[in-house]
């Protein structure tokens, strides 16, 4: 049978690999981009100063443009040191924070999707006030789309923080030089999360537990792996903690470019680069074609139709969202097309 005989049997329209392959690729270089535009925001260290502050205690008594200016050092890196070791590394106002300060380093979120490599999506020395001194940390930060990617995101973070002690060896560290290993923390901001999980911050660490005596050791000679989880989702724009009302309206595809960079200045106090500001309009340009991260037109309408059959056959919401790869607040609308509510 022809194409055009299957054509007129089936009434779909069968389109050339090479044009399909071109649609993919546009897609995947939108989702890219886009990806590539959250990360430089996310690496100002106005907006790190902000996360810092909501994710670790040690910052909590000082001012988030006291972090910035004070505690982020060194030359911090996006996705450009290997997560594996055995993968190659990559070669104003006085009251408001620089927007011209950024992370600096090499974006290959390309690259490493194609050779399989996977790297730090930021990563980023700042020193850790304590007791008068300053100790140095390191951290990474990850931006994740989806907090139920397959796996439990608190057991990545634990592997990134392992090798980033690990790594430490034969440069921080050599031989028997234990007592110098550096504390390492990994942070995860999920954009995309179930409604009852939104607008949360988990901590994990290490502590010590006494079973017999009263000895205690240190804890900075312990607690040397921090893993942040915070959920931005539905609530965050809202939310009473400051990263995550930050983040999710940076993130958010109902505020407009003009919102977005109101909230920057008045609310957070960050003078916008012209640097970030393009970033931001390139972040509201790409939501606005890129339909949940690199799903076509034709998919998504695929992939309400499945969603509308799993919620008939009794699936949960969020079994639904996995399944067809779309946020929840999309599968609201969809539900809402036809008068219904997703099911908390």
């Amino acid at each position: 049978m022809s194409s055009s005989d299957r054509e007129k049997k089936t009434g779909t329209v069968y389109v050339p690999s090479e044009i399909a392959q071109n649609l993919k690729a546009a897609d995947e270089d939108a989702t890219f981009k886009y990806d590539e535009s959250a990360r430089n925001i996310v690496a100002q260290k106005s907006v790190l100063a902000y996360i810092l502050k909501s994710a670790l205690d040690e910052y909590a008594e000082y001012t988030v443009q006291e972090i910035a200016e004070r505690f982020i050092e060194g030359e911090p890196e996006l996705r450009k040191t290997a997560v594996h070791q055995d993968h190659p590394d990559k070669e104003g106002d006085t009251s408001m924070m620089s927007g011209d300060d950024k992370i600096e380093g090499e974006p290959t979120a390309d690259k490493s999707q194609k050779d399989g490599t996977v790297y730090f999506d930021i990563r980023f020395t700042a020193v850790l006030p304590s007791d008068g001194e300053l100790i140095e940390i390191l951290l990474n930060l990850e931006i994740q789309n989806n907090d139920t990617p397959g796996y439990p995101i608190p057991k990545r973070g634990i592997y990134y923080t392992a090798r980033m002690i690990s790594s430490q060896r034969g440069t921080i560290f050599k031989d028997q030089e234990y007592g110098k290993i550096k504390r390492c923390v990994s942070i995860w901001v999920c954009e995309d999360t179930a409604n009852f999980r939104s607008d949360t911050i988990n901590r994990y660490s290490f502590t010590e537990e006494c079973l017999r005596g009263s000895f205690n050791e240190e804890k900075k000679d312990y607690d040397l792996m921090t893993v942040v989880v915070m959920r931005l989702g539905r609530k965050g724009e809202n939310s009473e903690d400051n990263a995550i009302r930050l983040l999710s309206k940076m993130f958010s595809t109902n505020l407009s470019y003009e919102d977005k960079l109101d909230a920057l200045q008045n609310e957070f106090k960050i003078s916008v680069s012209r640097e970030m500001s393009e970033e931001v309009q390139s972040m509201c340009n790409l939501s606005m074609g890129v339909l949940n991260k690199g799903i076509s037109v034709g998919e998504m309408k695929k992939a309400k139709e499945t969603a509308y059959e799993l919620r008939d056959m009794g699936l949960s919401d969020e079994q639904i969202a996995r399944a067809v790869k779309v946020s929840m607040d999309t599968l609201q609308e969809w539900f809402a097309e036809r008068g219904e509510m997703l099911v908390k």
